[in-house]
């Protein structure tokens, strides 16, 4: 009978899991190959420990994280923001209006930093009027503003 061991993946290794999970594989195999391919190491009570750690601060970090976005969550939720750009005589703005503006935009009006890929936008606003702007903040928190474009 073969000799079954518990590793801790370092990288995403097929048919076995992902990196950092621990799996349980025949003790030759990960003598032989995970170990020195430097793929998985072996589990030891140091290692647990460590690992129990990292996971602890990494749910501090998501967890203070989760609460600012619900800060951001709780003064942006239906909220209607002014903003008045340069257009021509048509009513089109001169420069679109992409994610990477809308959030140098609302983090002048509201001084918190939104992250340009928590903005949900299907093409660059082009121009004047109201536009619902969806935003997904980090730790799963879903919220929405309307952004009023009036010309200059």
């Amino acid at each position: 009978m073969s000799k079954v061991v518990e590793v801790l993946l370092t990288k995403d290794y097929y048919h076995l899991g992902k990196a950092g999970q621990i799996v349980k594989v025949k003790l030759g195999f990960a003598k032989n190959y995970l170990i020195p391919q430097k793929i998985a190491l072996p589990l030891s009570e140091g290692l647990i420990k460590s690992i129990q750690e990292q996971q602890k601060v990494i749910q501090r970090k998501i967890e203070k994280q989760r609460q600012l976005s619900n800060q951001i969550k709780e003064k942006l939720e239906n909220q209607r923001i002014k903003i008045e750009l340069p257009t021509g005589k048509d009513g089109k703005l001169y420069q679109a209006l992409t994610k990477e503006k809308i959030s140098q935009i609302l983090e002048e009006k509201t001084n918190f930093k939104i992250d340009k890929h928590c903005i949900e936008l299907e093409k660059p606003i082009k121009s004047t009027g109201i536009f619902e702007i969806k935003l997904n903040l980090p730790g799963m928190i879903r919220t929405q503003l309307e952004l009023e474009i009036e010309a200059k």
